[in-house]
């Protein structure tokens, strides 16, 4: 067995570049020795530091981790770093199982969604529980703004919140905006999320007059109208501003004739 090996011979060996290799070396995980013309020259302690690097990799250690452990280790630390992973792995566990409720929920919602015929529904008063929101934005919006609004709600909140197949984004209209008939105006965006989330506001629970709009977004300023006329013929009066929840949107589906649109206004008991 040769006692040094080039650079060129490690990166074959191993399947890892050489930019990679000089990385290592650059954090001083690697210490590889030049020869006379200024080669590196990696020994078999090298190779050693490099099999338990690869190791702790596929493992998930970051380099600085292993970089700290190959400073000064023995079985104690070893060990203790294999438990540190154990409960890194397990977080990730209860993550993914959440993730997969979530996508399970989404899927049995998507279905039901499906069903809604493409004509819009008669508007109707439903009983609607306390939700959670995160929040964007409280200044106006319009309507060609949304989407980039909802990509920057998204992107501050990654960890928790999915583009698609989320169902759970809306957007709130000015009430006095929209009763004189205006559209395309929003005064802020959101996200619902789950009671143990952290969340910037609580929608509170209480009789809504609702509507669900199947179809081009050019079909909402109907629905809302019909919404108004009805808060206009006296059988209920609003109580807070009008929302827009995109249950299914162009993050799911470019048709838009499968578009779902849910038109909410709470209204006083």
């Amino acid at each position: 067995m040769k006692e040094y090996y080039k650079i060129g011979e490690i990166s074959k060996l191993y399947g890892i570049g050489t930019d990679s290799l000089r990385y290592y070396e650059r954090l001083g995980i690697l210490k590889p020795h030049r020869d006379s013309n200024g080669y590196r020259m990696y020994s078999i302690h090298n190779i050693h530091k490099l099999n338990i690097l690869r190791e702790l990799r596929t493992i998930g250690f970051s380099l600085e981790e292993i970089k700290d452990h190959l400073t000064d280790y023995d079985l104690e630390k070893t060990l203790r770093l294999f438990q540190q992973e154990i409960d890194t792995v397990e977080e990730r566990i209860q993550e993914l199982k959440q993730l997969k409720r979530k996508l399970s929920q989404r899927i049995d919602k998507i279905s039901d969604l499906m069903k809604i015929p493409e004509t819009t529904e008669e508007p109707v008063i439903l009983q609607l529980p306390e939700r959670y929101v995160v929040h964007l934005s409280d200044r106006s919006i319009r309507d060609k703004e949304l989407d980039f609004v909802i990509k920057k709600l998204q992107a501050e909140h990654e960890n928790r919140l999915y583009l698609i197949g989320n169902g759970d984004i809306g957007a709130r209209i000015q009430f006095d905006y929209i009763e004189k008939g205006g559209y395309g105006n929003f005064c802020s965006v959101f996200s619902f999320v789950e009671e143990e989330d952290e969340y910037d506001e609580v929608i509170p629970a209480g009789k809504y007059l609702c509507a669900t709009v199947r179809g081009s977004y050019r079909n909402l300023p109907a629905a809302w109208e019909q919404i108004f006329q009805k808060l206009q013929q006296g059988q209920v009066s609003a109580d807070g501003d009008p929302m827009e929840i995109y249950a299914i949107d162009n993050h799911d589906t470019d048709q838009e004739d499968e578009y779902v649109t849910l038109l909410q206004v709470k209204v006083k008991d």
